[in-house]
């Protein structure tokens, strides 16, 4: 909610609570998605861990249980196998890219990924990412 001159309040409701957890073994990027995740939202807060590895992603999958698992899918060898296990434990799972990688979107969404986006450095689209992942996060958890 945002304060207008005459002080009436503006914006209602919860804010949705998203709980993401970024797949990659380079930080300088989950440095960006979580600067720009910090940004105020009227209509989401975004906690965000990173996990370097597999064995990283389990466990937090196990522990914290985000809503969104983002993966980099250039992390591992064996990406596809992880976002079908990590959808198996119903995760949401949202696809990166570093560059174009023909038939990668159609590809992670038959292993259960919900969307692909390409890495940028571009404070624009790391937002449109944000906001995607947002849109796509479990709704049932809500602040004030």
């Amino acid at each position: 909610m945002r304060m207008i001159p005459n002080g009436e309040m503006v914006g209602g409701g919860p804010r949705k609570e998203v709980k993401l957890l970024v797949l990659d073994d380079l930080s300088d990027y989950f440095d960006h998605m979580r600067t720009v995740a910090d940004m105020y939202s009227a209509t989401f807060a975004i906690e965000c861990k990173l996990a370097q590895d597999e064995a990283e992603a389990h466990q937090q999958m196990e522990s914290w249980a985000p809503s969104v698992v983002l993966v980099d899918i250039h992390t591992i060898s064996k990406t596809l196998e992880l976002i079908q296990a990590l959808t198996s434990k119903g995760a949401t799972v949202v696809v990166m890219s570093e560059g174009r990688i023909p038939k990668l979107a159609e590809t992670a969404e038959s292993y259960g990924a919900v969307g692909c986006f390409m890495k940028s450095e571009n404070p624009d689209e790391i937002e449109k990412l944000v906001a995607f992942i947002a849109s796509v996060a479990s709704d049932s958890v809500v602040s004030h």
